[in-house]
């Protein structure tokens, strides 16, 4: 942000007065409000969320293991591993989740409204790995999910040959960002609020900056310093007229800003999921096939029974795997 100084000189000189005038810009510095670089694992600042349940269904199970998040040369580490419960496979259990990773947020520590987000990160590689940034609301204050609001700084599949139905790449060299709201899942107008970043290499190769710019009028986001898109701006009826909502629908927002639900207080998340039923479509196609249906009765058994497909593209003895946060940074507007 700049703004714009006038400053006056006045000199005289033989009784003629002379007046210049100079403008300059002088840059205003955004005030850091937030920040970790991770020369240790602070328990003050992030909270784990065990055993979460996301509502995309995933595979693996949350953990408070320091085998499953830990910081190592100021780098924070989110490290997916495998962990079988017999009794669990013998019995077919539908709630079956061999693998374990983590998620973490500042739930409890840290919250804002508006301002600007930037995380350095390095994605894994590996077919079915799901890294996500994002934030969600400290109160409900317009209801339950997608009533308040979610706002995915980033969110990637790490598969490295995956592409879509009509042969676009969606994999590994790919991330996206969104803006989840509506009244229900199945009302979230996520469409309306969603951008994806395609790159000639994978984004797992090297660690790139994500950014988030959350201002009272607009939501813009970037993967070092370039848009990933337009920015995300509510019409004049809000995000009701945004999510192009049927007329049959009561306006959930009415009373909130132009920009409810995104006007609320939202805290930060950083997890590392495997799966599941709803990111990973079943129309999709992935060199060696996809092991589970996202309809089955126990797709999380059926992964696993499947493990001969994805198991070989993870390469357990390296970091390739794991999800890397080199630092947070959040600055007020």
């Amino acid at each position: 942000m700049s703004v714009l100084c006038i400053v006056f000189w006045v000199s005289s000189f033989i009784g003629v007065i002379t007046i210049v005038i100079h403008l300059y810009k002088v840059k205003v510095q955004k005030k850091l409000i937030f920040e970790d670089d991770f020369n240790s694992f602070n328990r003050n600042i992030w909270h784990h969320d065990p055993n979460t349940k996301a509502h995309e269904m995933e595979f693996q199970l949350y953990t408070s293991s320091v085998i499953n998040s830990y910081t190592e040369d100021g780098i924070l580490h989110i490290r997916p591993t495998i962990e079988l419960d017999p009794e669990e496979l013998h019995n077919g259990s539908t709630n079956f989740h061999p693998i374990r990773s983590a998620r973490i947020s500042t739930q409890y520590s840290f919250a804002f409204t508006y301002g600007t987000v930037e995380i350095r990160a390095r994605i894994p590689i590996g077919d079915w790995l799901f890294p996500a940034l994002w934030l969600m609301p400290k109160q409900s204050v317009f209801g339950n999910w997608p009533l308040s609001g979610e706002i995915d700084i980033m969110e990637a599949r790490c598969n490295r040959n995956y592409t879509n139905s009509i042969g676009e790449p969606i994999g590994a060299n790919q991330v996206g960002a969104t803006l989840h709201f509506g009244m229900n899942s199945s009302t979230d107008a996520w469409r309306f609020a969603h951008m994806v970043k395609n790159s000639d290499s994978y984004y797992s190769s090297d660690f790139h900056v994500y950014k988030m710019v959350w201002t009272p009028e607009k939501v813009s986001f970037y993967i070092d310093d370039e848009d990933m898109g337009p920015a995300i701006e509510p019409l004049d009826g809000g995000f009701f007229s945004l999510g192009n909502f049927s007329s049959n629908i009561n306006n959930p927002w009415i009373n909130g800003s132009n920009m409810s639900p995104f006007d609320q207080e939202f805290y930060l998340i950083i997890n590392l999921a495997v799966g599941g039923v709803n990111f990973f479509s079943d129309s999709n196609i992935n060199e060696g096939g996809k092991p589970w249906l996202n309809s089955a009765v126990n797709p999380g058994l059926d992964f696993w029974k499947g493990r001969r497909q994805w198991l070989p593209t993870w390469n357990m003895a390296s970091d390739s795997t794991h999800f890397l946060i080199d630092y947070v940074r959040v600055y007020s507007l």
